[in-house]
């Protein structure tokens, strides 16, 4: 009886051993291996911008002298190789834009066009921090060629000379 009882204990405590070391696998589909995760604000990608001439240093579309309308500023944010919609808005505060894009990819291409002038391509640059309660998070956004802003920098207003 003390052997039978001492075998069942072991047995059980094998397969307790089990079920937790499968709770925490990757694989356990229907466990949830980290717990509940803190409810937090998820942002999309956005940069704040403003337009300057390259020359003179002049906002191209603030100011009593700008050149250019707001209605003469078109983005696209290219969604395999389709113009899709760029959530953009002014911001006269700081005399300069918000852009929200939508990530399809880990790196999306945005288009600006300013009335005639030629065509500027922004690069974002995402990733997703693994692990438990991951998050996406902005990596870098560059302009041209160019990076004008990484995660390190924290929320700049990006200056984007044309």
């Amino acid at each position: 009886m003390y052997i039978m009882r001492s075998y069942i204990l072991m047995l059980m405590a094998a397969t307790g051993c089990f079920i937790l070391a499968a709770g925490c696998t990757s694989t356990g589909h229907s466990r949830n291996k980290c717990g509940p995760c803190p409810l937090i604000a998820v942002q999309l990608p956005h940069m704040l911008f403003k337009v300057v001439d390259k020359t003179t240093g002049d906002n191209l579309f603030y100011g009593a002298g700008a050149p250019y309308k707001y209605s003469q500023l078109v983005m696209h944010h290219l969604v395999n190789g389709k113009p899709d919609s760029v959530v953009l808005r002014p911001d006269s505060t700081f005399n300069s834009f918000y852009m929200y894009i939508n990530t399809v990819h880990n790196v999306d291409t945005v288009t600006m066009q300013i009335a005639n002038l030629p065509q500027d391509i922004i690069l974002f640059n995402t990733s997703n921090t693994g692990g438990c309660c991951s998050f996406l998070m902005l990596n870098s956004i560059s302009y041209n060629g160019n990076v004008v802003f990484t995660s390190a920098n924290g929320p700049n207003l990006v200056t984007l000379q044309k």
